[in-house]
């Protein structure tokens, strides 16, 4: 009974020594677990002020990419970066935001670069067509017909870009004018280089009645109109003029191109409208 009393005593002391050696690895372990934690959050925490609030990672450099009409410093003032603002610290969207505000600018991104730089990019808004005011200047618009400049004169509205007259426009809203300049632009491109030459003059008075005014041919050429409808199927309307065009009259009407007409001549013939199926 002793011997068996002695070895219950020495297996006992050998599970509490394994017991009390675990409560020692586990304390050991969360001590390091701690210290780690703190060290990691203080490191965080150092990162964090300098990142943020000293001058090792401040703005020195902002870049400027994109610009064809507006100049960099255009940019730059619009942007408004601070010099020697912690780059992390830069409001970005803020930024953004100011540089959206020039007409010209269609898009923008503004990035944080460490350790001391601001790359701006930004992609500026192209003429598509300029549309005449009544003071006899012109608003230039986007392909998207949004405005973003103004020229004075005809003149000095760049060569390539057509002139849409809107005067008579039914509805001024900014989603149909739109619409109305995306449609007479397809117009224009749908054309062969040669018929698109002879457009004088593009016309609407809303996205569903664009206009074609073209210079007659012969002796004593008269201007020839074309109804040209719709912004759809452009290129089916453009290879319907291109047929018709040679006959000589002087008004073609595409607008439904399953069933195209022309009006000839006064001169040619006085039938007012043929109708072609």
């Amino acid at each position: 009974m002793n011997a068996t009393g002695t070895d219950q005593n020495r297996v006992s002391r050998v599970l509490v020594e394994r017991y009390l050696d675990r409560l020692r690895r586990r304390r050991r372990w969360r001590r390091l677990t701690v210290t780690v934690t703190v060290f990691l959050s203080l490191l965080a925490l150092a990162g964090y002020s300098v990142l943020w609030h000293t001058k090792v990672f401040d703005v020195r450099r902002t870049t400027v990419s994109g610009v064809k009409v507006l100049t960099k410093q255009q940019v730059l003032a619009a942007a408004a970066i601070p010099s020697h603002q912690a780059v992390a610290a830069v409001d970005t969207q803020a930024a953004k935001d100011r540089l959206m505000k020039l007409p010209r600018v269609k898009s923008a991104w503004v990035e944080r670069s460490l350790p001391h730089t601001v790359a701006i990019t930004i992609v500026e808004r192209v003429a598509a067509a300029a549309l005449p005011d009544p003071d006899g200047s012109f608003t230039v618009v986007d392909a998207d017909g949004v405005a973003f400049d103004t020229a004075a004169t005809q003149a000095a509205v760049p060569p390539h870009v057509p002139v849409i007259h809107l005067e008579q426009f039914a509805d001024p809203r900014p989603k149909d004018r739109a619409a109305t300049v995306a449609g007479a632009l397809a117009a224009l491109r749908a054309l062969p280089e040669g018929l698109r030459a002879q457009v004088l003059t593009v016309s609407a008075t809303g996205p569903y009645a664009i206009t074609l005014t073209l210079t007659g041919s012969g002796p004593k050429p008269q201007p020839v109109t074309v109804a040209w409808g719709g912004p759809e199927q452009p290129d089916l309307k453009a290879r319907i003029l291109v047929a018709l065009i040679g006959r000589g009259a002087e008004h073609y009407d595409v607008s439904a191109p399953d069933a195209p007409a022309f009006s000839p001549a006064a001169a040619n013939s006085s039938s007012p409208t043929v109708a072609i199926r």
